[in-house]
Order: structure tokens, then C-alpha cells, then sequence
């Protein structure tokens, strides 16, 4: 018994074992951590928003970006379907263990780690099954009302905040471009609006921008909660089924467009239009809108 008496022995032998699943806790979460960071700056097509490689010429290499159901596109909101189930937003409030913003050469993305089991996902509404969170990818553009890639009637808004979701089962987007996956992505978009003073939730990120304006360029930042940056208990918003809007445009994605804008002051969007691209200060990383065509937009409210 090594001079141990009976209870000192189950002492010792609870604090291994808790050592034990600490370490493989932790050891988890930083094989995590090592996934995201690929994840979440290694540009996986080649394309740009440049004269020479910008959306007119995506149909070159990209032949899915032709589809008939691409994104983005204008809301029309006289004519979307009304419906009536919601949302469930599920972790979305819960900080996670760590926050990688990252420059991947065509935006700003940002990934985290979530301990244990409070990653967040969403589910119902028009979706069929659970859809993880994966990451958020930032779009602006030169000015402050050209800055988003949806419009809602006609009209842009300063910045578009896109929350990347895939499918229970699959790891990435990418896996779901792989795969042919359908119904293999939900995106969340919210819209910014221009304030006169500065959204003191967006400090995390703005007062970070300055280390990674160089493309491939990464920085850890404080971890937030994903509810700071987009309503989670509103039922107002806008779906419709369609693509990517970087290459190759897969026509894979549920989009859930929230109408309601996020404040954001003139000088926090001017930091994002210091972020540089392999052809220089990416001024704009928006799509231009594409046709509706024949599909439904509904209107969950």
C-alpha cells in the first residue's frame, strides 16, 4: 500500500484520475485549437475581388457560379411567404475557451473553441437538422451604404456579418462542397448600420484588426459570446435557399438573413478597409447581387 492508509490511497488515486481527464480535456481543446487555425485563415480557391480575378470572372474557373440559385440577392419584402416556426438558438450565449480572428486574404474571419459540449449550433425553422457553428466572415466595402452583399429592397447597409454554420455530421464547408451536400450549410447574416459613436461590442475585434492586415496573418483575441454580434431572441427573419458567395458559389447553403441591423460607427468600419489582399488594401469583398430567378423567400416572423 506504499504507506498509505485506505483513505489517503482513494485521495491520491481521485486526484490522478481527475488529472488524468483534465489533461485529456485539455488535450482535446488544443487539437481543437490547431484545427481551427487552419480552418480559419488557409484560403482554399484562388480568387480575389480585383479587376483581374473579381466576380466577372469567377465563371472562368468557377462554373458552379452560373447556377440558377446564387447568392446574394435583394429581399423583396412585399412579396416573401409568411411563416411562422422559429428559431432555436442553442450556445450562442456561451463564451467560448479561445477566439482566433484570422485575414485569409479575401476577409476577416473568426473562429473559437468551445469547452466541452457548449459549441453552439442552431435548429428549426426551415432547417432539417442540427447546423454547428464553424466560423463568421466579415464583408464591407469602399463606402458606408455599399458595404453588404444582401439588400433588403434595394438597400445596402455598411457592413454584412455572415455566421457560418454546417450540418451535424460534417466538419466544415468545405466538406460540404466535397460531399455535394445540399443542405449541408446554414449562414446567418446580420447587418450593420452606420451610428455616430463606436459599438463598444465590436472592440474584440476592431481594436485587433491592426495585426492582421497582412494576408495569412492571425491574432488571438478575448473570447465573446456569438450574441453579441447578432440578435438571438428576435423571430424576424428572412430565408432562401442558395450558394456561397466566394468560389466555387455551391448552391449549398440555407441562408437565414435578419433584417434587423447591428449598430457600427463610420471609424470602425474604415479599420476593415485597412485589411490587405495579395493585390493590395481590400477596399470591397462583396458579390453583386444576383437574380432571384424562380426561387420563394420566406418570412419568418
Amino acid at each position: 500500500m506504499l504507506g498509505f492508509s485506505w483513505p489517503e490511497l482513494m485521495i491520491v488515486s481521485g486526484s490522478v484520475l481527475f488529472l488524468g481527464i483534465e489533461l485529456l480535456k485539455w488535450s482535446h481543446i488544443f487539437s481543437r485549437t490547431s484545427v481551427i487555425e487552419e480552418e480559419c485563415q488557409s484560403p482554399i480557391f484562388s480568387f480575389g475581388y480585383a479587376a483581374h480575378n473579381g466576380p466577372h470572372t469567377w465563371k472562368t474557373f468557377y462554373p458552379e457560379s452560373t447556377g440558377y440559385n446564387q447568392s446574394p440577392i435583394n429581399i423583396t419584402t412585399t412579396i416573401a411567404i409568411g411563416e411562422y416556426d422559429n428559431i432555436e438558438w442553442v450556445g450562442h450565449n456561451t463564451v467560448p475557451c479561445s477566439m482566433i480572428m484570422a485575414n485569409d486574404g479575401n476577409s476577416v474571419i473568426v473562429c473559437g473553441t468551445w469547452c466541452g459540449r457548449a459549441h453552439p449550433f442552431i435548429k428549426g425553422g426551415p432547417l432539417t437538422d442540427i447546423y454547428n457553428f464553424h466560423s463568421m466572415m466579415f464583408h464591407w466595402g469602399p463606402s458606408d451604404n455599399e458595404g453588404s452583399e444582401h439588400t433588403i429592397n434595394h438597400v445596402r447597409y455598411a457592413m454584412e456579418l455572415q455566421f457560418i454554420h454546417v450540418k451535424r455530421g460534417l466538419f466544415s464547408p468545405l466538406q460540404a462542397v466535397l460531399l455535394g451536400a445540399k443542405d449541408g450549410v446554414v449562414i446567418v447574416s446580420s447587418f450593420f448600420n452606420i451610428m455616430p459613436v463606436d459599438n463598444p461590442y465590436l472592440d474584440c475585434i476592431v481594436t485587433n484588426l491592426r495585426y492582421i492586415t497582412q494576408p495569412g496573418s492571425k491574432v488571438y483575441i478575448p473570447p465573446f459570446p456569438l450574441s453579441w454580434l447578432h440578435y438571438t431572441e428576435g423571430r424576424n427573419y428572412y430565408a432562401y435557399h442558395g450558394s456561397l458567395t466566394q468560389p466555387p458559389c455551391s448552391e449549398i447553403v440555407t441562408w437565414l438573413i435578419d433584417p434587423l441591423p447591428v449598430a457600427i460607427s463610420s471609424n470602425q468600419v474604415a479599420q476593415f478597409r485597412e485589411i490587405r489582399s495579395s493585390d493590395g488594401l481590400l477596399l470591397t469583398n462583396c458579390r453583386p447581387v444576383q437574380y432571384l430567378n424562380e426561387r420563394d423567400v420566406y418570412h419568418y416572423a
